[in-house]
């Protein structure tokens, strides 16, 4: 894994998905999410939104919504430039919001 930035990458998203690593906030954010496919530069994901980043009225939170789009990109940055401290502008627009619908 030493030098292989795709397999860091990959070890952070899964050391915060099971809370080894980051917040508890990064982990509900995460709740859910899986890696369909990943290279260098790039990762593809399966998500659902979980029931515990809702808002009061049962909307995605648009701070967990901030808050995952701020991960992916990291994790999806390192798997490229194995550093954090690339700068990216992730910019994102809400015209309306998610509801979440319990199953």
């Amino acid at each position: 894994m030493e030098g292989d930035p795709l397999k860091k990458s990959l070890a952070w998203l899964h050391g915060v998905l099971r809370g080894k690593m980051g917040h508890g906030i990064e982990t509900r954010v995460l709740q859910g999410q899986h890696v369909i496919h990943a290279k260098k530069g790039f990762m593809q994901f399966d998500f659902v939104v979980p029931n515990v980043v809702s808002n009061v009225d049962g909307n995605w939170h648009v701070g967990a919504l901030a808050s995952l789009l701020d991960l992916v990109g990291a994790i999806t940055t390192f798997s490229y430039a194995d550093c954090v401290s690339t700068v990216a502008d992730f910019n994102s627009s809400y015209y309306s919001t998610i509801k979440i619908f319990l199953p």
